[in-house]
């Protein structure tokens, strides 16, 4: 069980065959994280864009051009349309965003005819250390689904269970958030939080432990879990955290990296190959680890 990001890492370097196409590679952040993924051993890579500016960045940075394969395909939609047909002809395990905006990739990825959809609802996957206990923590969804209903929550837990298994996880608690611990009619975030850990009971979501509704504190205290009578093995223990909504999933995530400072991996699944769609903002240590997970996330 992989328990902190060097952990995440070490255990990528140990897979073998993975190339990742990158749209777009044309920003500080994107180029450092590939020339470090690049040296680590962690992926080959596919660089799609304009090979003048990223010549010019790879040589900034102390990157060798001999090291990526570049195609030439200046602006956004060029890129991203490479990147999807390299994608449908099995030539590409994993896809990074480069610098353009994120429905850029989105919507070619999500093409029914043309695009790399695949049977599940797409959606996104945080990863942290977890500052409770020595294991990672997982969040889904602040990136892609706004307002999921019932059936899509189930897909964004094995979406996220996915990721956990790959990272050694045989059955991740998955506790399913919401504002308070109890059933209320008013909050229809606890009526799917109760209908999931049925679910869950009844077999109908494999391979984790599911309950809910949970509030934060009774997610991640064992003793505010016990105080108030919840009964669970989950309760105070969980290790994936399925949002209620976009806005949730988003703040939480984002408070992990602003306040807490925490280094982030996330990986979008339920395509046919992994995409990272890290934020134009986001670090290249956070890329870089995104692209550590997003390798083992992959099927070479």
């Amino acid at each position: 069980m992989i328990q902190n990001l060097k952990q995440l890492v070490q255990a990528a370097k140990g897979r073998k065959g993975v190339v990742a196409g990158v749209p777009c590679p044309e920003d500080d952040s994107t180029i450092l994280s590939v020339i470090e993924a690049k040296r680590e051993g962690l992926a080959d890579f596919i660089l799609c864009g304009d090979p003048a500016k990223i010549s010019q960045l790879l040589r900034l940075h102390g990157g060798s051009e001999a090291d990526f394969e570049v195609h030439d395909t200046p602006g956004a939609e060029a890129a991203v349309a490479r990147v999807v047909e390299l994608g449908r002809q099995n030539k590409l395990h994993l896809v990074l965003k480069g610098f353009l905006p994120t429905a850029a990739l989105m919507k070619p990825i999500l093409d029914k005819e043309h695009g790399l959809r695949g049977a599940n609802l797409l959606s996104d996957i945080l990863v942290v250390e977890n500052p409770a206990a020595d294991e990672l923590l997982g969040l889904s969804d602040g990136g892609l689904n706004i307002l999921p209903d019932l059936a899509q929550k189930k897909q964004i837990i094995e979406n996220a269970v996915a990721v956990f298994h790959g990272l050694g996880y045989e059955e991740p608690r998955v506790g399913i958030m919401a504002a308070i611990e109890t059933v209320k009619d008013a909050m229809p975030a606890t009526l799917d939080a109760r209908a999931l850990t049925e679910m869950n009971e009844r077999g109908e979501i494999a391979g984790c432990r599911v309950y809910g509704p949970l509030a934060l504190d009774i997610a991640v205290s064992r003793e505010a879990a016990a105080h108030k009578g919840i009964a669970s093995d989950v309760a105070g223990r969980v290790q994936i955290m399925i949002m209620p909504s976009i806005e949730a999933g988003n703040l939480l995530g984002k408070a992990f990296t602003y306040y807490l400072k925490l280094t982030v991996a996330h990986v979008v699944m339920g395509a046919r190959l992994p995409v990272l769609i890290p934020s134009r903002n986001e670090s290249d240590t956070d890329k870089f680890h995104s692209l550590a997970l997003g390798v083992l996330s992959a099927r070479p």
